[in-house]
């Protein structure tokens, strides 16, 4: 199934963090897809949200590196960009994530992100996870289904 970014309209987007690491890192096979998805919530389509997990995990690579330059970068871009909501993970939150890799066997980043996007009042989340499937009122969608015109 195919998802259009004006599909996306008026809508609040969880952004995992593999779709924000293909559009910062640029040399994914996703790149174009996650691309598009920020493009859109530059354009005001949705509204895109993230969490501090998310973050954490997209600044391994950054610092695996040791690029200061680009430990700075990434920094930068969470710290000024408009594109995104980043939101902390509540109680609630967590007790929904431990839910989920108990009765789903859903790793547990995977189980708080989608937790945490429940918790944040999104309908949807983008991932590049296979394993993340619908939950709490949550759709999943896969990024690779994204199209790259709108």
């Amino acid at each position: 199934m195919t998802t259009r970014i004006d599909d996306l309209r008026g809508r609040r987007v969880y952004l995992d963090a593999n779709v924000l690491i293909y559009f910062l890192d640029g040399a994914s096979g996703q790149t174009p897809q996650a691309t598009c998805v920020l493009q859109g919530a530059a354009d005001g389509v949705f509204r895109a949200v993230t969490s501090d997990a998310a973050i954490a995990e997209v600044m391994v690579g950054p610092y695996r590196t040791g690029n200061q330059m680009m430990i700075r970068t990434v920094k930068e871009f969470f710290r000024k960009t408009l594109l995104l909501e980043v939101t902390a993970h509540s109680a609630q939150a967590f007790d929904d994530a431990a839910m989920l890799r108990a009765t789903q066997a859903m790793p547990f980043i995977d189980a708080l992100h989608l937790a945490t996007s429940a918790a944040a009042r999104c309908d949807a989340l983008i991932t590049n996870d296979r394993r993340l499937k619908s939950a709490l009122g949550v759709e999943v969608i896969a990024l690779r289904s994204i199209a790259l015109d709108r």
